[in-house]
């Protein structure tokens, strides 16, 4: 059986929240030059907040900021599987710093995700985009 190339992720905003993904969104369409799909945002946002050291993602899921983008607004993006994988990476390492208990849940992941892209440099947010192509050239389709 062939693993699947996509799927969707689950995102619980409030309003602030989808303002930031929409904000982010718009800032890397922009910086591409082309109009990319919501998947092709937080991929990159997930992505971004995995390169970090264990001490700033577990910060990025303490900011109190995240208490106001997290909502009842529920919407399904569609990217790759990998990012699973990432989000599970991110998990596993915010637990061996210690200070987020329990395990954090996915969509608040999504959301320090989103928020450390939003002040990330544009340069970092290019590289992010790269590993994304790169990361649909492996995949199978």
């Amino acid at each position: 059986m062939a693993r699947q190339a996509s799927r969707a992720y689950k995102l619980q905003l409030s309003e602030a929240g989808m303002q930031l993904f929409l904000h982010d969104h718009c800032r890397l369409c922009h910086l591409v030059g082309d109009l990319l799909s919501y998947g092709s945002t937080l991929f990159v946002a997930v992505h971004l907040l995995h390169l970090c050291h264990g001490e700033e993602m577990a910060t990025a899921l303490l900011d109190p900021e995240l208490k106001q983008l997290g909502g009842r607004k529920i919407r399904h993006v569609g990217t790759s599987r990998t990012l699973s994988d990432l989000v599970d990476m991110i998990a596993i390492r915010i637990e061996i710093v210690g200070t987020v208990h329990p395990s954090p849940q996915v969509w608040k992941i999504f959301l320090a995700a989103l928020l450390h892209m939003r002040d990330a440099e544009d340069h970092h947010l290019m590289n992010g985009y790269q590993a994304m192509l790169e990361n649909m050239q492996r995949s199978p389709r």
